[in-house]
């Protein structure tokens, strides 16, 4: 079977850029063209991002990509953890910190490879978008006559051009990767192969000053001019001046990037750097299409099932009923045999344990020094766990905790450093409010010396030991 076609679509205003992907043995072919959309979408807005389910033998597939405006896009660092628990920690930082509930987001994120800060974590590239932004761009690209099989974003075009598109080497650190056009600029900011930021800067003709300065601020809101390696770029032959220009802004490496190898056009040869640079990010969503069609962020498109092959497995299995009628019933005997057999070996057991209990003695008596000293120490036990907990649970994020000193006459005290003094206060003021402290007192504050602090504070519901016989006597 060949493989299916991938077309990437690449809404550009009222321009549609088109790239369809053929691949042929090592070689990819790709063809592009710009088509304008002059649908009205209005009549066939929806808010369901799932579309009816593609034909039967249908072997193109169509992807698209939401406008990075409308894309809220978060690239944070999680705990290493498996995909299940992985997800659930970034819905409640999504919840957390998007400006939008989350039962109105279409959602999805890119893991990063794992890296070792002290402990074992990962970068997650995470992107959002409304539910009827997303079912607006369906039905105007549907009007337009393109139903979608998978709706993501720009930032999943330009990471798959990055790693499928481009003739490149490096594979750490950091790299910055610059689409010009004669409209915008595309700056994508790349970090150890995960993409941490998209930015589009409007082209000033004029002000080539003011374009450079946007992207530098953009480069160095995600990264460190420093720690970027090298600026990969990509525009027309006439763009030699705005390249030198950056250059020039930035003080490292601007690069010219060639499509890769195994991209050729439709001619034969390797894209040009005009074509790769307007229809980049249409090529780059027909690249994840396929290379990686199950890894790219899903918000939306045509749902594809097994409807007729599930359909033929049912068919099969009622034309024969008799043989799982004969299994169901085989499966049933088994089943019964298996749970008598575990009743009666564990009667049998349980006959064994009192007879051998009914002939020893009483345990009860020497059970009786190591039952009171566990009452002891549930009395009288410090629990520093709780207290802990209870401790670090208000401390907020602009205070770092140094050490912590507990005492067995039931004194607390704290040391750490802050550079917002307001914050100290309001650990206090929330100490206060506990059940388990009492008597917290900010003894004394180091603004001049990195704001170092100490807090004191007395425990509550702790029983003192008594203090009665001599010293060292058995406790009793």
């Amino acid at each position: 079977m060949s493989e299916p076609t991938v077309v990437g679509l690449h809404l550009c205003g009222t321009v549609l850029r088109r790239a369809e992907l053929h691949r042929v043995g090592a070689r990819t072919e790709i063809t592009t063209a710009e088509l304008p959309l002059l649908a009205d979408p209005q009549a066939a807005v929806s808010s369901n991002p799932v579309q009816a389910a593609p034909a039967e033998g249908e072997t193109t597939r169509c992807i698209a990509a939401m406008p990075t405006s409308e894309v809220m896009s978060r690239c944070w660092t999680f705990p290493d953890a498996d995909e299940g628990k992985l997800r659930r920690m970034v819905a409640h930082r999504v919840e957390a910190d998007l400006p939008v509930p989350i039962d109105q987001l279409r959602w999805g994120y890119r893991k990063g490879a794992v890296r070792s800060w002290g402990d074992t974590r990962r970068q997650v590239f995470v992107q959002g978008v409304r539910s009827e932004q997303v079912g607006r761009h369906l039905a105007k690209l549907s009007a337009a006559g393109f139903p979608v099989d998978a709706l993501t974003t720009e930032a999943e075009a330009i990471s798959a051009l990055y790693q499928h598109g481009l003739e490149r080497h490096a594979t750490e650190g950091s790299e910055v990767l610059v689409l010009v056009t004669s409209d915008d600029w595309l700056v994508a900011v790349f970090g150890n192969g995960l993409l941490h930021s998209l930015r589009r800067i409007p082209a000033e003709p004029n002000r080539l000053e003011l374009t450079c300065r946007q992207c530098q601020q953009a480069i160095e809101g995600q990264v460190s001019r420093h720690e970027v390696r090298c600026v990969l770029w990509c525009a027309p032959v006439a763009q030699v001046q705005a390249r030198g220009a950056l250059a020039e802004r930035l003080g490292i490496a601007v690069e010219p990037i060639e499509s890769a190898r195994h991209l050729v056009g439709a001619g034969g040869t390797r894209l040009s750097p005009e074509q790769l640079a307007a229809f980049g990010p249409a090529i780059g969503l027909a690249l994840a299409g396929a290379y990686e069609p199950d890894r790219i962020i899903r918000l939306g498109g045509r749902e594809r099932t097994e409807v007729e092959p599930r359909g033929q497995r049912f068919q099969r299995i009622a034309a024969h009923p008799w043989r799982w009628t004969a299994a169901a019933a085989a499966l049933a005997i088994v089943a019964v045999a298996i749970q008598v057999g575990a009743l009666g070996w564990e009667t049998r057991k349980m006959r064994e344990l009192v007879g051998e209990l009914a002939s020893a003695d009483s345990p009860l008596a020497a059970l009786q020094p190591k039952i009171g000293a566990m009452q002891r120490l549930e009395t009288y036990r410090i629990d520093v766990e709780g207290i802990v907990a209870d401790l670090c649970r208000p401390i907020p994020d602009s205070i770092v905790i140094s050490s912590i000193q507990l005492s067995r006459g039931r004194r607390l005290v704290f040391k750490g450093t802050s550079k917002d003094p307001k914050a100290i206060f309001a650990l206090a003021d929330a100490l206060r409010k506990s059940d388990r402290f009492a008597a917290v007192n900010p003894e004394g504050t180091e603004p001049a010396r990195g704001g170092g602090f100490t807090i004191s504070a007395e425990l509550v519901g702790v029983n003192t030991l008594p203090s009665s016989g001599r010293r060292g006597g058995q406790w009793r």
